[in-house]
């Protein structure tokens, strides 16, 4: 029997079009004189479009509110180590109106949640920095819980600085123990060499507990001033909230934010619009990882590998200054339809700078692609191979199925 695309695109047309008409009515009941945030569109447009596109529809109410509050509470803090419990105490207020937040086009409950982390979160980075500052000892008996689990939400500020005094310490220790099999390792290596009576590998002078302490807790603090550094924005805290509410149907249930919502695209087309580079962070700068072969950026020839993307202009437009910003962030403002400009200026390994004009184009991943080829056995059979490294499928392609791409 033949595949018949069009079940799974009427299946997405069906529930956008439920979505929209969730998001019409939310409007509507606002009035036209109090119009919703988008904010306040995406939450109420998700859960009323669910609680009618979902194939177990769930309704809004105190049931549905409780389990929305259980899920966020524990992506908000799962390890339970920043919010106190006057914090939880807080927030448990809304655990039965979240139902009623959604029909108002109210999010109290967001806004406190976040303005708590936010609060905890500058804290504890500054005990972090604190605490990190001094050397640890490990003659001491002491114990931790490594299951979040099964820890309660500290009760005061002394009692979550001491159980991040224990984390620290714990993952301090991790790593000298790692430093010393290390060093045990080369140990064995130099004994065996000389029972074989071959060259001895030059070893480093053997370092004592105390040695290996002090790199170890460097390796922490550098750890966690990156994680510190990688706090997400409001547009990334509404995505995960929505997501929540998503996750509360089922796992496999999920919002896609517009960025991981063109990733998706990519992983499922093996196409899309942008320059062609791949970005990470580092030390609040955005650098170039990779570029793409054939990619718009490859073709230009101009950005490199480890250049440090300072400022990105929409053509001839006022650059915008991306330093301290997130790769999700950036990522926003580089990637643009097929054929429009953007400029990027650029810091090189030398320091100096440089302006790049890129024109987006399609970026292929054609490592994902069908491929085929036809083995000739000595025999004189030929055998047909064709790999599938993904299943992927392009909704703007159609009759795409029908072709091979090689």
């Amino acid at each position: 029997m033949a595949a018949t695309p069009l079940k799974l695109g009427s299946y997405a047309g069906l529930t956008l079009a439920l979505f929209g008409l969730a998001s019409y009515r939310f409007y509507e009941r606002q009035g036209p004189q109090n119009p919703p945030s988008k904010e306040q569109i995406l939450v109420g447009s998700i859960a009323q479009g669910l609680s009618q596109a979902h194939y177990q529809p769930q309704r809004l109410d105190d049931n549905f509110s409780w389990r929305v509050y259980e899920l966020a509470l524990k992506r908000l803090d799962y390890r339970r180590k920043f919010l106190l419990q006057a914090d939880v105490a807080q927030l448990a207020k809304y655990q039965f109106d979240i139902d009623d937040e959604t029909k108002r086009g109210t999010r109290e409950f967001l806004d406190l949640g976040t303005t708590l982390m936010t609060e905890r979160t500058q804290q504890v980075q500054a005990l972090v920095t604190e605490l990190l500052a001094q050397p640890f000892t490990f003659d001491a008996d002491e114990t931790i819980q490594t299951d979040y689990e099964k820890t309660a939400f500290p009760a005061s500020v002394a009692d979550r600085r001491e159980q991040w005094r224990k984390q620290l310490k714990y993952e301090t220790l991790a790593r000298v123990a790692e430093l010393l099999d290390e060093q045990d390792k080369r140990r064995d290596r130099v004994r065996l060499a000389s029972l074989r009576h071959e060259p001895l590998p030059a070893a480093p002078a053997e370092r004592t507990v105390a040695q290996f302490e002090v790199e170890a807790r460097q390796r922490v603090r550098t750890y966690y001033k990156e994680q510190f550094a990688n706090q997400p924005d409001a547009d990334e805290l509404l995505a995960r909230y929505a997501n929540v509410i998503a996750n509360t149907y089922d796992p496999h249930t999920d919002y896609l934010a517009p960025q991981r919502k063109e990733d998706f695209d990519f992983q499922l087309t093996g196409r899309m619009d942008g320059i062609g580079a791949q970005l990470h962070e580092r030390d609040g700068l955005i650098y170039i990882e990779d570029i793409v072969p054939g990619s718009a950026s490859y073709r230009q020839g101009e950005l490199k590998k480890g250049d440090a993307i300072l400022r990105v202009a929409q053509g001839a437009a006022e650059p915008v200054s991306i330093e301290g910003w997130h790769a999700n962030k950036a990522v926003t403002l580089i990637r643009g339809k097929k054929g429009t400009e953007v400029r990027l200026t650029v810091k090189r390994a030398d320091g100096s700078t440089k302006v790049i004009p890129i024109v987006r184009d399609v970026v292929l991943n054609e490592a994902t692609y069908a491929q085929s080829a036809v083995i000739n056995d000595p025999s004189g059979l030929k055998i047909g191979y064709l790999r599938l490294p993904v299943f992927y499928a392009d909704f703007k392609d159609e009759g795409g199925a029908r072709r091979l791409r090689t």
